[in-house]
């Protein structure tokens, strides 16, 4: 993904300074669109320099001549030629100038990033630690818990155990009172049969006499 070029804060009086007057009366306004175009090809390259070897580039791109580009760089006081191991560059202190508010802002929401990933971070940890503490505390809750479960399962069991063996119980006297009734039911009933029987025999006896 492409660096976005930096913006700066190009001066609306810019054609105002006296070398820019100076620029435009020798060169026309091609010659301040040179410089604005030289401006702008600073402000996108890396560390805001541009090699001199490379100028006949510029020209092609701008369709001027490499000479007009040259003095437009070293007659007007908008740039300078620094030298280096590797070759010479061209600078501009103004233009370093004007990029200054847009680093300051780089500067400060760069900042912002990292107090808002370390509040991040801390308040992830502060998280953690109360989750840690939740668990320890629920842990032996949930170990007590499963205890009563088990004691109060345990306890079920019991009183279905004792439930099923007093119904056993009740159900084993309600037969032996049924026993019981069924038993005089029958001494009854034999009674009766033996009291019939012996009126039976008292009426033969009567007769025959």
């Amino acid at each position: 993904m492409a660096k976005t070029p930096p913006n700066f804060l190009f001066p609306t009086n810019f054609r105002n300074g006296k070398n820019i007057k100076r620029l435009i009366k020798d060169l026309n306004v091609q010659g301040y669109g040179i410089a604005v175009y030289l401006l702008e090809t600073l402000a996108e390259t890396e560390g805001h320099q541009y090699p001199i070897s490379d100028i006949d580039l510029l020209a092609d791109e701008m369709n001027v001549s490499v000479p007009v580009i040259n003095i437009v760089i070293n007659a007007y006081g908008l740039f300078e030629v620094i030298e280096f191991e590797d070759g010479s560059q061209f600078i501009s202190v103004q233009l370093n100038k004007w990029l200054e508010p847009y680093y300051k802002q780089v500067e400060q929401r760069s900042l912002a990033g990292k107090v808002s990933s370390e509040k991040r971070r801390i308040k992830q940890e502060q998280q953690l630690l109360e989750l840690s503490q939740l668990n320890s505390i629920q842990q032996p809750l949930n170990d007590s818990s499963t205890i009563n479960k088990r004691k109060n399962k345990r306890i079920n069991k019991s009183s279905i155990f004792s439930s099923d063996e007093d119904e056993a119980e009740k159900l084993k006297q309600f037969n032996n009172q049924l026993f019981h009734i069924q038993k005089a039911k029958d001494l009854e009933i034999e009674k009766l049969e033996n009291l019939a029987q012996a009126n039976t025999h008292t009426q033969v006896i009567e007769i025959e006499i």
